[in-house]
């Protein structure tokens, strides 16, 4: 027996590979799945998908911004006239707010008003001058009219030159007292509007000229919001027309403060390439030039526009539908968002919009949609 084992164990084990081979194969092919029937391959190649069929409604974007609150032009206090200053008032200091008309600070009035009193003392010459040439020509045309009835006077023995360098010097007096009235009415700097005061450091003994800023101020009203605003942004406010704004200041203790729309920069930002728009309010108060604030518009409507489930969107303007059973692609146009509904403006969806797009997803692949009901929320036909 060992002798017959030991002449044939070559052919023993050829047998024995031969034997594991063949019961290999057995039971890969007994485990291989039956695909004789065409539902059994139609579930191993298509993937099923949730979708859902988006409803048109309107949609009135709000675009929120971020501003800083500015003023149109800032007035710097010269006086018009020299001199000492005499008084200032207690609200021109730096942070508080002047009332139009109201008092800032006093030159020393004196000199200007002896320019006042040596004005009238030199137009009542003047008039003096003029009431004695008048008179004297008075004379000499009764003596003229005696020794030469049939000869005109000669001018200048009827004082006309001599009574219009009077008549002219009492002009020019007048016009002096005029200058020196308004000069003296310089003397007292005074608000030229509602304003606020951001510097001065102008007290009571300083000399101060007609060429050198002893402040500065801005107006009330001048107020305004400053808003960068992207293309997309500003694609969704639309033209301007006066749009309503909400104002949210941290700073004001008043809530929202009402604003309005009223121009747009005619230029973009050299740096960041973006547009700039302007927020007007009728009230400018609680608002602090330098603050920084939040804007909302409201932007145009959109009559026809889906929402769609936010996940459905592959990247930032990408989702996928499907079309005879198949999966395509759409770029769609985002207006905003609603919670967790995506609005884009109405595009053709095909069969339905996929809720959450398969990781292999692409165009063309094979699916199998499953609830097809108009979208209402997030949840409808979702699985």
């Amino acid at each position: 027996m060992t002798e017959f084992v030991e002449r044939h164990a070559g052919a023993l084990q050829l047998i024995f590979v031969v034997a594991v081979i063949s019961t290999a194969l057995l039971l890969s092919i007994s485990l291989r799945p039956d695909s004789s029937g065409p539902s059994a391959a139609g579930r191993s190649t298509d993937t099923a998908v949730s979708i859902v069929t988006p409803v048109a409604a309107p949609f009135r974007p709000s675009v929120s911004l971020n501003g800083v609150v500015q003023a149109r032009t800032v007035t710097r206090v010269i006086p018009q006239v020299s001199g000492r200053v005499v008084k200032v008032s207690t609200m021109f200091r730096p942070g508080a707010s002047v009332a139009k008309g109201e008092m800032l600070f006093v030159i020393d009035p004196s000199d200007y008003e002896l320019a006042i009193e040596r004005t009238l003392a030199e137009i009542e010459a003047a008039r003096s001058e003029l009431t004695r040439l008048e008179a004297e020509a008075a004379a000499e045309r009764e003596i003229w009219r005696g020794q030469f009835p049939d000869r005109q006077i000669p001018d200048l023995i009827a004082r006309v030159p001599q009574i219009a360098a009077a008549k002219a010097r009492i002009h020019s007096g007048e016009a002096a007292r005029q200058a020196a009235e308004l000069a003296l009415s310089r003397t007292t700097v005074r608000a030229p509007f509602d304003a606020r005061i951001l510097e001065t450091e102008l007290d009571v003994g300083q000399v101060v000229g007609s060429s050198a800023a002893v402040g500065s101020m801005f107006s009330i009203d001048s107020l305004e919001i400053v808003v960068p605003v992207s293309a997309e942004q500003r694609r969704l406010i639309g033209p301007l027309n006066g749009q309503r704004a909400a104002i949210i200041a941290p700073a004001s203790s008043g809530g929202v403060i009402e604003g309005r729309l009223v121009r747009a920069a005619a230029a973009l930002d050299e740096r960041t390439r973006l547009g700039t728009l302007y927020v007007a309010t009728d009230n400018p108060d609680p608002l602090t030039a330098g603050e920084f604030v939040t804007v909302e518009i409201n932007g145009e409507d959109t009559p026809d526009s889906y929402r769609v489930p936010a996940m459905a969107l592959t990247s930032r303007d990408r989702l996928w539908v499907v079309e005879d059973g198949r999966l395509a692609g759409r770029t769609v146009e985002v207006l905003g968002r609603e919670a967790e509904m995506a609005v884009v403006r109405a595009f053709d969806y095909a069969d339905g919009v996929v809720i959450v797009p398969p990781a292999n997803a692409r165009d063309g692949l094979s699916v199998s949609p499953r609830g097809a009901g108009e979208l209402a929320t997030v949840d409808n036909g979702a699985e």
